[in-house]
């Protein structure tokens, strides 16, 4: 990892306190989608494409969500990815689905991040 690529998880983890992420990595590996907030320190939601919901506690993010530590607290299969989308909306309110659709998220900084 370079530099700057290092600066860049910091600050998409850091902008990760107050607003719900979703992490671009896992959803460009097709691993269906991982969501998260509270920083280095959190909560996430993991959803699989065949809708296997979970959702629990992270810690240790640093510089990014894929050097923490989970601990899961709740699960459940869902039909498929968007009725357990469905739900985590459900779940978390429309605060969710406002942080994942707003438009202050910060710009890659090219293809090596994968």
């Amino acid at each position: 990892m370079t530099q700057q690529e290092f600066a860049y998880w910091q600050a998409v983890t850091g902008s990760s306190r107050y607003h719900w992420r979703e992490d671009p990595v896992t959803r460009l590996n097709g691993r269906g989608a991982l969501y998260y907030t509270g920083g280095e320190s959190g909560v996430y939601i993991r959803l699989t494409e065949a809708g296997h919901l979970t959702v629990g506690t992270y810690e240790g993010a640093f510089p990014h969500i894929a050097e923490a530590c989970f601990e899961k607290k709740a699960e459940h299969a869902f039909q498929d990815f968007n009725e357990g989308f469905q739900y985590a909306c459900q779940l978390w309110g429309i605060k969710f689905l406002a942080d994942l659709f707003s438009s202050d998220l910060i710009p890659p900084t090219g293809p090596s991040l994968c």
